[in-house]
């Protein structure tokens, strides 16, 4: 369960901070930095807290650089796949 916990925080995280990117494609304008920048911090500092929780520290920090180059890597393609479906 706090995996799955984890992985939202994460995935809530990094979709927030790549809102707040003024290159993003899936709105039409990005999140105002004000807002986005420190709510994506929280996340991501909870996800990370939560991922060391849920297993060791070392594999902890793996799993979340791991899945937030994932995300950072997928979340443009998503904006490309959402743009030719219009």
């Amino acid at each position: 369960m706090s995996g799955f916990l984890a992985f939202m925080l994460t995935l809530a995280g990094a979709a927030c901070f790549y809102l707040g990117c003024r290159h993003q494609r899936w709105r039409l304008n990005p999140l105002p930095l004000k807002a986005a920048a420190p709510a994506s911090a929280l996340l991501l500092l909870l996800g990370l807290a939560a991922w060391t929780h849920a297993t060791r520290l070392d594999t902890g920090i793996f799993i979340f650089l791991t899945l937030l180059m994932l995300l950072w890597s997928c979340f443009p393609f998503v904006g490309i796949y959402k743009r030719g479906r219009q």
